[in-house]
């Protein structure tokens, strides 16, 4: 576990050797600190995991593997620069064939370490404030791997690509014959337009301009079928087709076959579609491990106050009960869209929550109960407003938003059990629950084409365009919306030392607890594990 600096723990050991002392409430749950009392805070929150749940309706069940994006055919669900390229090649083909790139392998895992500094201020004995400022760092372990060849790959670059003039040359060979053929049939029908000779001529030629004009589209979108592929020889068997029928009408000069993909991809190849702005996803880090600098997360600053107590804290059961607010502040940095791999450091957009508390102990036994409602306020984001099950969304679809996220719950329940006078063992299960948010465009994306590479496009008279996507937000609502329950288990050392009888210690508390999501629903939940460990210490700094 990485920290930010040694000066903060240097500090608060300062502070607790030389500061007057109070006492520290022995419950292992406690809003609430003596007054005069500063209570500081130090502690390292380590979450990872490589699953997540998906939508609503799909059921606890449906965990996939963060790794899945990532994994199987290289097709348009992941590349969707090859959606048109499949719609022109079905359109010249005359019927679907499946196109893949290859086949992709990986393996990944996110994990995030969260470093909170607070500081709480016991104002009254009934009456507490305090902030708490998180710094975060993120990571993400990623390995790929791409196998591309007759088994597993359907495309490649188009033949333009390396060499203009070759699709170039038979684009017009192939539209002079289509020329001259329209000729004789010009002719033929002429003679008798109601002709069974004039119909089928007049088919071929419709036939023909549809061929050469997907071929053309086909090209501009700078993917071809690889020749192995049953695609590509659908291609070559209907340009067969068209040459005979010409040639039987004494047209001549028929190209001799499609120009194909000279073979798959490499692997350098793939990962160029993902980073060359050229090709219209333009990732701003490469598809390898990731891993961010210490950032400032959402600061918080809170109050707490209690509004009934029965028992006496020494006796044998005490249970008080309070309330508080919280404003979480926009100071946290948000997921770059432009990186698949990112973690942000926050949510960058303030929130407003209220709290119910009750923290019961009967002997050896004690209760903390957490109620929570949040209302998180409209601000503002930037995204790629896609279809989620796109793997890598186009940046044409990067916009600006206004986001008006939903609302959140939160129900905590802890059981614990004193071992020792200064030890106690925790269980408990959280629930948290989250509605969809609203998105709507704030800033439309400006229009973005790519200059034809070589001479090839410009012959055909069209401009091959960067693959274009409308950003649709309505996209974004479906996997806003979370629900997961999570369950707990930890100790708490609590060294509570008073003044007294020639000896003095200081207030001590230090904690570990292990959590782990046992449910859930949503477009992107976390399976995961997380693991706490920390100090507070109890400073007296006036009062008695």
């Amino acid at each position: 576990m990485h920290r930010p600096s040694t000066l903060i723990p240097t500090l608060l050991c300062a502070l607790c050797v030389c500061a007057p002392v109070a006492a520290a409430a022995q419950e292992p749950y406690s809003p609430l600190v003596p007054r005069g009392t500063v209570r500081l805070g130090l502690r390292g929150d380590y979450l990872a995991f490589s699953s997540r749940y998906g939508m609503w309706g799909s059921g606890s069940a449906g965990l996939e593997q963060l790794s899945d994006a990532f994994s199987g055919p290289a097709d348009a669900g992941v590349f969707p620069q090859l959606a048109p390229f499949r719609t022109a090649l079905r359109n010249a083909a005359g019927e679907d064939f499946p196109v893949s790139l290859g086949t992709l392998d990986a393996v990944m895992e996110k994990a995030t370490v969260r470093v909170p500094v607070s500081l709480d201020v016991g104002v009254f004995d009934w009456l507490t404030v305090g902030a708490e400022v998180p710094f975060v760092r993120s990571d993400t372990e990623f390995s790929l791997t791409f196998a591309a060849d007759s088994a597993h790959s359907d495309a490649g670059f188009s033949p333009g690509m390396a060499d203009p003039g070759l699709v170039d040359g038979f684009l017009s060979r192939l539209q002079s014959s289509i020329t001259m053929y329209d000729a004789f049939r010009a002719a033929t029908c002429a003679t008798d337009h109601t002709s069974a000779e004039c119909r089928d001529a007049t088919a071929l030629v419709a036939d023909a301009r549809i061929f050469r004009n997907s071929l053309a589209t086909m090209y501009g979108t700078m993917f071809a079928p690889v020749g192995w592929s049953s695609a590509g020889t659908a291609l070559q068997a209907r340009l067969a087709a068209l040459a005979e029928a010409f040639q039987a009408a004494g047209v001549t000069g028929t190209p001799g076959s499609v120009p194909l993909a000279a073979g798959a991809l490499t692997f350098e190849e793939l990962l160029g579609l993902v980073m060359d702005p050229a090709h219209g996803i333009e990732a701003s880090h490469p598809l390898e491990n990731w891993q961010s600098l210490w950032a400032l997360g959402d600061i918080e600053a809170r109050v707490n106050a209690r509004l009934l107590e029965s028992g006496d804290r020494d006796g044998p059961s005490h249970v008080v009960a309070g309330a508080g607010a919280l404003v979480r502040l926009p100071t946290g940095q948000e997921d770059d869209p432009a990186n698949f791999l990112d973690i942000g450091s926050g949510d960058a957009q303030m929130d407003i929550e209220a709290r119910a508390w009750m923290n019961g102990r009967w002997r050896r036994v004690g209760l903390w109960a957490d109620v929570r409602y949040g209302v998180q306020m409209k601000g503002t984001t930037e995204r790629r407003a896609f279809d989620p099950d796109v793997t890598f969304a186009p940046t044409t679809s990067q916009v600006h938003l206004d986001w008006d996220p939903g609302d959140y719950q939160f129900l905590e329940l802890s059981p614990w059990f004193e071992v020792a006078p200064t030890l106690r063992l925790l269980t408990g299960y959280r629930y948290f629950r989250k509605g969809t948010d609203a998105f709507a465009i704030r800033m439309a994306p400006p229009p973005d084409t790519v200059p034809p590479a070589g001479g090839a496009a410009a012959a055909i008279g069209t401009t091959r365009t960067r693959f274009a996507a409308v950003p649709d937000p309505e996209a974004l609502v479906p996997g806003s919306g979370a629900s997961f329950s999570r369950l707990m288990l930890g100790l708490v050392y609590n060294r509570d030392v008073a003044v007294g009888e020639g000896a003095a210690g200081q207030p001590l508390e230090i904690r570990a607890v292990y959590r782990h999501v046992v449910g859930g629903s949503g477009g992107d939940v976390p399976n995961a594990r997380s693991f706490e460990a920390g100090f507070r210490f109890f400073v007296g700094v006036w009062g008695g």
